[in-house]
Parts: structure tokens; sequence; C-alpha cells
């Protein structure tokens, strides 16, 4: 599998982010999330070798990069809008947003921690209908349903791709210029 991220010259990256229209950087980020990290995360729920802690690992690291580089919401509230927006489906067991505090807290333990008494509040069922359902105090979630969700959110015509009716100019020139602001740090100060 190759899964290079960065084919393009930094300086050429660069002048484009900087001189173009605030989708250039945006829809940059878009496609390299959907083209490098997507198709990682799709085969996380595939066959029978499932991959369910990278998944949600994965999908949650995804929201929040677009929650924050365009929205400039971060942590649990980042990720409820992430939800609310993009991944949320019609009917409420595919409304993911109702169970965010869930979900990020399952990630949240699964990315810093592992032994907590939220695994004995969360449930996985690949075989159930539901995106996710109740059961005796347990909250089992389908990661299938939820990573089709997910990756569908990216397709040509998905929710993701309409970001523009979620930002007027001003805030998309923000998004730019926070996005431009990310991709120039590469101090590791502030990555860890």
């Amino acid at each position: 599998m190759k899964n290079r991220a960065h084919a393009e010259s930094m300086q050429k990256r660069i002048d484009r982010f900087k001189n173009l229209p605030p989708e250039e950087v945006i829809d940059s980020l878009l496609n390299s999330l959907d083209n490098f990290f997507n198709n990682e995360i799709k085969l996380t729920t595939e066959g029978n070798n499932h991959q369910t802690s990278l998944m949600f690992l994965g999908t949650h690291a995804v929201a929040l990069t677009i929650s924050k580089g365009l929205f400039d919401k971060g942590g649990f509230t980042g990720y409820s809008f992430f939800l609310k927006n993009f991944i949320d489906g019609e009917t409420a067991d595919t409304r993911f947003s109702s169970i965010a505090n869930l979900i990020h807290g399952w990630r949240n333990v699964l990315a810093h921690q592992w032994l907590s008494l939220i695994g004995h509040r969360i449930g996985y069922d690949y075989n159930m209908q539901h995106g996710w359902q109740l059961r005796n105090g347990i909250f089992f979630i389908n990661p299938k349903i939820y990573c089709d969700h997910y990756l569908r959110s990216f397709s040509a015509k998905g929710k993701i791709r309409k970001y523009r009716q979620l930002l007027n100019d001003e805030k998309m020139q923000e998004a730019k210029d926070r996005l431009i602001g990310k991709y120039l740090d590469d101090s590791l100060e502030k990555m860890c």
C-alpha cells in the first residue's frame, strides 16, 4: 500500500495554500485525509480481523483535525460538532452525536489510559442491525455502521464536502489562516 501524504514539495504547497482561495487548503486537507488516512481506516472494519480500537482512534483524530482546523472547535465540543454535522444518520440509532460523550471518553481511554470503568459500559457488536443500542446498562456500538457513516461523509456528495454551507467568507478565511498556521508550525513541543 502506497501511503505518502506529502508528495508535493514543501514550497510549492505553501505557495499554493497562500496564493489561492481558502477552498484550496481546505480541500487539500479533506482530500489528503480521505486518500491517505481513510484508506487505512476503511480496512479496520472489513473482513474478520477487525481493528476496532484503531478505527475509533483514527476517526476521532480526523474528526478533531477537521473540527479544529475548519471550525475552531476542539475537544468534546469539536467531536460532538463533527458527529452532528457530518456523521449522524436519519435514525435514532445512527445519531452517534447522542452518545458523543461516551465515544469521546472511550477514545480518550484508548489513547491515554487503557484501563477504565468506562470499558464496562461500552461494547461492540458487528452483527446487530443498529448503529448503537443500550442493553442492560451497556452501550453497544456496531463499529461497521459507525465507520460506514464516517467514510460516506467523505464521498463526492458527502456531508463533509458541503462545509461551505457552515462557513461564511470570513470564517473560510479564518480556517485558511488557521490551517496554514498549523501547516507551517513544525515545533515538536506544541505537538506533544
